[in-house]
């Protein structure tokens, strides 16, 4: 049979045989055993093969399609997605310069609530949200649970049950996250979370290793805890590890599937020398992994908690940029060893979420919606990205975009005497919202633009980059 004859499955296992069809199929993809672009059988044929129901199959290939892994043609039927690829990443000479971030101008804030300006980083298209089939599952849920929903509950501290058994198991089979759903903490977007664990594991003094350029908001997390930071300044591997110093580093922070701002994904012996770091020096490694799901030229990415065994790194995601910000969800998968005293700072905070929405979004992973809502973003963001970078490479500026598998945002790095900031500054004056690279730097101070293309559609992005290039054009001229 092609590509799927060795495919077995368990019955005595306490996976589904949708997860171990799904878990064998991804195994294929990412061994090489399944070629970018090779047919598999169709849902029928392997329902036969394998004799089971054929809609375990259609369920399965639904999941990998959602994840990037297949793709359904008419008359060409079931293949690899041959968008599955790596593509060598170019380096760019970086200048380190003694920096400090550089506060933005705070905006003047609108009568009405509005929509992004062209083009702020992070930001999903809410468009694409399938708000009638959301709001179907929000009353299907409150007719089930009633009332229960609106009082107190103490027991969802750490969430609604429903939301973090689905969750861990989307995260186990997605991401390869190592977890029980007990160790699932929902919070108020990924931000809490990392105040939370600024808060217990740091106290004033400890030293804390951030990418260079980086996130800004975590790292000022750690200094609110009186954490001491040091910047590594990021490679075509990502977060390099440090070098000698006169102590160990309590906590290192680090967005190895995409890194932000510049885009470059950790590399796999980069990583597992990070796991071999963390064991060895007892250092706790958050790893924020916000937009992973989100690649368009190259094969899924494990987490780098899925290669720790010594139980060193705490991963942290967000449903703000897969689904809609306002939705402020987000979860950690906390050691065991940490869950207790994380709640306990949870329970501090603000008891629990919203109910409703917890439930309504367990019921929205559980029915399969959310992957169908992932496959139609992943197309519609790879158009928009492939339309961007070539507005871009037919325009002539002086931008190079070096990081380009995947993401809600490309990172356009300039000539190293520029100013970054008078660009930004000159395009926000335009009405453009596009920061600067040594926003997010420390000593790093490698210039250049940051663009968010996923909130606009190609009508939008054609018309905006049109009038973006007035501005850019005086600002190269300049």
């Amino acid at each position: 049979m092609r590509g799927l004859g060795s495919i077995w499955l368990d019955r005595d296992s306490r996976l589904t045989l949708q997860d171990q069809i799904v878990r064998q199929v991804k195994e294929y993809v990412q061994q090489g055993k399944l070629q970018p672009g090779e047919a598999i059988p169709s849902t029928r044929e392997l329902a036969d093969e394998l004799k089971v129901s054929r809609n375990t199959v259609v369920y399965a290939y639904d999941r990998l399609e959602g994840e990037g892994y297949l793709e359904a043609r008419s008359r060409s039927g079931v293949l690899v997605s041959p968008s599955i690829f790596l593509s060598p990443h170019s380096t760019w000479p970086v200048e380190a310069k003694q920096t400090r971030p550089k506060p933005m101008s705070a905006p003047v804030l609108p009568r009405t609530l509005g929509s992004p300006h062209p083009f702020r980083p992070c930001q999903p298209d809410v468009n694409l949200f399938p708000l009638s089939i959301w709001n179907r599952f929000r009353g299907r849920v409150l007719r089930n649970q009633g009332r229960g929903l609106l009082h107190y509950q103490a027991s969802c501290i750490s969430g609604v049950p429903a939301l973090r058994e689905n969750l861990a198991s989307y995260l186990r089979d997605s991401r390869g996250v190592r977890c029980d759903w007990r160790q699932v903490v929902i919070t108020s977007g990924s931000q809490q979370g990392l105040f939370i664990l600024a808060n217990l594991l740091l106290k004033p003094g400890d030293r804390v290793y951030v990418e260079d350029p980086g996130y800004v908001e975590a790292r000022l997390a750690w200094e609110s805890a009186g954490a001491k930071i040091e910047a590594g300044a990021v490679d075509e591997q990502g977060l390099p590890l440090p070098g000698d110093g006169p102590s160990r580093f309590s906590l290192v922070y680090t967005t190895p599937s995409r890194q932000f701002p510049t885009g470059v994904s950790m590399s796999l012996p980069r990583r597992l020398a990070w796991i071999d770091y963390a064991a060895h020096e007892r250092t706790w490694i958050i790893e924020d992994d916000y937009d992973s799901e989100l690649r368009y030229s190259a094969p899924p990415l494990p987490s780098l908690q899925s290669l720790d065994r010594n139980n060193r790194v705490i991963y942290v995601g967000t449903f703000s940029k897969l689904l809609f910000p306002s939705l402020r969800l987000g979860y950690v998968v906390v050691p065991e060893s940490l869950l207790d005293r994380f709640e306990q700072w949870k329970h501090l905070i603000d008891d629990h979420l919203p109910l409703i929405d917890q439930a309504t979004l367990a019921t929205f992973l559980e029915s399969g919606a959310f992957f169908s809502h992932i496959r139609r973003c992943r197309k519609a963001y790879s158009e928009r990205h492939a339309l961007f970078l070539d507005l871009f490479q037919k325009s002539g500026f002086p931008l190079d975009f070096r990081y380009t598998d995947g993401g809600m945002n490309l990172a356009g790095f300039l000539p190293r005497a520029t100013n970054d900031a008078k660009w930004s500054a000159k395009l926000r004056a335009a009405d453009f919202d596009v920061p600067p690279m040594t926003h997010y730097s420390i000593k790093n101070g490698a210039p250049g633009l940051i663009f968010g293309f996923t909130a606009f559609n190609p009508n939008v992005i054609r018309n905006s980059f049109e009038r973006m290039s007035k501005v850019l054009r005086d600002c190269a001229q300049r």
